[in-house]
């Protein structure tokens, strides 16, 4: 079985067979010059490995809402830069990420999510937990109806991954050592200041399995040249006219708009930010902090789009809606809101083909990483550097 130190030099072989000094060079020339991610960077599951390892683990990552897990005692599993993970919240509201094992004999601990549980139990020999990731009982342990209660907290106990909250999201950071949460999230704080936060109720969500890779979902996200060729009713909502390239602030891909009217589904028929300036009733922004958490904002909503990589040429795209007050749940509103879920769910469905063609072209050995728009492209070309940057071993 390799060890950390085999897995180490076999990352740093894949980083230079696929990251080589003509790719960086591509990643790093001019926009007029440059080319993006060579096509194994999209295809090549070591690759994803790669990714797993050295850009996921090491920051900040999305693992969940708190809207999933509202009570005590519900839990969650998910997977998290390749590791399985549970999300639980406690008896005292918190929200922790442990390791999804038992320290038994190695059991995934949670397969399905769970509510309103005191203790969370091995399947295989029910050790059993507490929501605060602490051993509490050992049936025949020590023998037949030999069993242990623990009440302190020796352990063994759950793994416990660092876990935080801005608001309803809930972030892990499975290396420990990332820099704090708050200036992960300043360049989309900083913007959003003015913006009432403790309004929004968690209303529902939507999903997607995308056949592509995960990059492609998110290179497709923050260009807004391909909109006049996909998306028509976005399109006569925000016209090309009203449209600019996006804006990068180091980890941060940005933009913002002013819509000509508002619509159903974005800004029409369901309350607005408390205390919101008249000036912001038409203003549309998005947010993409890199690698994978993005956030829309209009007058009535604020939408998080969830990326979740799941194998080389796969990926699962989550849209999680808040809405302000009382539109998240109340029956008085249900058909706008029903109308905000809508056309989101329509606006994404009309990329899915062409991501798939993204991912098919990645196939041909011909492609070269790109020919790029001189006013539109700035922002894909800047996020495959980011990419090739997290990944690339200097020698």
């Amino acid at each position: 079985m390799p060890g950390s130190g085999d897995t180490h030099t076999r990352l740093d072989a894949v980083s230079r067979r696929i990251l080589t000094q003509t790719c960086m060079n591509d990643l790093r020339a001019p926009l007029g010059e440059a080319h993006a991610l060579p096509n194994a960077a999209y295809t090549d599951p070591e690759f994803l490995e790669l990714e797993n390892a050295r850009l996921f683990a090491p920051g900040w990552v999305l693992a969940g809402f708190g809207g999933c897990i509202p009570d005590a005692g519900d839990g969650q599993p998910v997977e998290i830069a390749g590791v399985p993970l549970i999300l639980v919240r406690g008896r005292d509201g918190q929200v922790r990420g442990f390791q999804n094992v038992c320290p038994h004999r190695g059991s995934r601990l949670l397969s399905e999510p769970c509510a309103g549980k005191s203790l969370l139990t091995c399947p295989y020999h029910s050790w059993a937990f507490d929501t605060e990731g602490m051993l509490r009982n050992r049936p025949h342990f020590f023998g037949p109806e030999q069993h242990q209660a623990i009440k302190d907290d020796s352990g063994p106990n759950l793994i416990p991954v660092r876990t935080q909250m801005w608001h309803d999201l809930i972030f892990v950071n499975m290396s420990g050592d990332a820099p704090a949460l708050d200036d992960f999230l300043a360049p989309v704080t900083d913007r959003m200041d003015g913006y009432d936060m403790t309004a929004l109720r968690y209303a529902g969500s939507t999903s997607f399995e995308v056949e592509a890779n995960w990059k492609f979902a998110v290179e497709n996200y923050i260009e807004p040249y391909h909109v006049f060729s996909l998306h028509p009713r976005l399109l006569s909502y925000a016209p090309m006219s009203v449209r600019q390239p996006s804006k990068i602030d180091g980890h941060c891909f940005y933009n913002e708009y002013t819509v000509p009217t508002m619509e159903e589904g974005r800004g029409e028929g369901l309350p607005h930010w408390p205390g919101m300036p008249e000036a912001w009733q038409r203003r549309g922004m998005w947010f993409h902090l890199f690698p994978t958490l993005s956030v829309e904002v209009y007058a009535d909503q604020f939408t998080v789009f969830h990326i979740i990589p799941t194998g080389p040429d796969t990926t699962r795209e989550e849209l999680h809606f808040y809405l302000i007050g009382d539109a998240a749940t109340s029956e008085h509103y249900a058909n706008a809101r029903q109308q905000v879920f809508d056309t989101w769910h329509d606006l994404n469905l009309e990329d899915m083909d062409v991501l798939k063609r993204l991912q098919a072209g990645r196939r041909a050995p011909g492609y070269n990483g790109g020919s790029f728009s001189p006013f539109w492209d700035e922002a894909p070309v800047a996020f495959s550097r980011l990419v090739g940057e997290a990944l690339v071993v200097d020698d």
